[in-house]
């Protein structure tokens, strides 16, 4: 059985449903569920049947699997090469922020930089998200911290679609987190689509781990 037969028999209806809902810009959706994918995606990684990593596929969840494979092999320049090719063909956020799952990128993150560096530039949706994610889950840390502030002011120029500017509002948000003065400093000095930054304020402001002070100071630096 190949894996699409495989899904259609995994197929589960309500949940289509569900993944129609939640992701509304996918066309193609059969409705299998996420554990089920990553167990496919690594049989075939243990089978060592990579030639599934051969593109392009049809359906969301032929997409995810891909993905998921991603975080299942050890090669971390296939990892590389085959993420690179992958990249084009996301078309929505779930796979694109499924790269949290590939860990071996955290392991050589200089060497994965250079995805964030080709992607950073784009004015294509989900490709800008996707180097805003890389950052978001892979390189909020010391040795990239300011690295990071300099990439949102290239993507700030590209960003013009909804989950783009989502992805870069939910960074700000982790950064003010993570390094709050740094990114108090870095939002009072730059000009950031109001949009952008107002949700990334709600979002800090939703966040438990802000304190009291913190919030109703981020309000005041809401644009109306």
């Amino acid at each position: 059985m190949n894996v699409l037969e495989r899904l259609n028999e995994l197929s589960d209806l309500k949940y289509k449903e569900f993944n129609k809902k939640i992701i509304s810009n996918e066309k193609y959706i059969i409705g299998v569920r996420t554990n089920d994918l990553k167990l496919i995606a690594k049989e075939l990684v243990l089978n060592n049947e990579l030639d599934y990593l051969n593109l392009p596929h049809k359906y969301h969840e032929e997409k995810m699997i891909y993905m998921f494979m991603l975080s299942y092999i050890k090669d971390y320049k296939l990892v590389y090469d085959k993420l690179d090719s992958f990249v084009p063909y996301i078309s929505n956020w779930a796979v694109c922020d499924s790269i949290t799952n590939i860990k071996i990128i955290k392991k050589h993150r200089d060497y994965f930089y250079n995805l964030v560096l080709k992607y950073i530039k784009s004015n294509k949706e989900y490709e800008l998200r996707f180097s805003i994610v890389m950052l978001l889950f892979h390189y909020i840390c010391d040795e990239y911290i300011d690295n990071i502030y300099n990439m949102i002011n290239i993507a700030l120029d590209n960003a013009n679609d909804y989950y783009s500017k989502m992805a870069i509002s939910w960074l700000l948000c982790e950064l003010m987190i993570k390094y709050r003065d740094k990114t108090l400093l870095y939002i009072k000095e730059n000009k950031i689509d109001p949009v952008i930054l107002n949700k990334a304020i709600s979002k800090m402001c939703d966040s438990y781990r802000l304190s009291n002070d913190d919030k109703e100071f981020l309000k005041t630096l809401k644009i109306r």
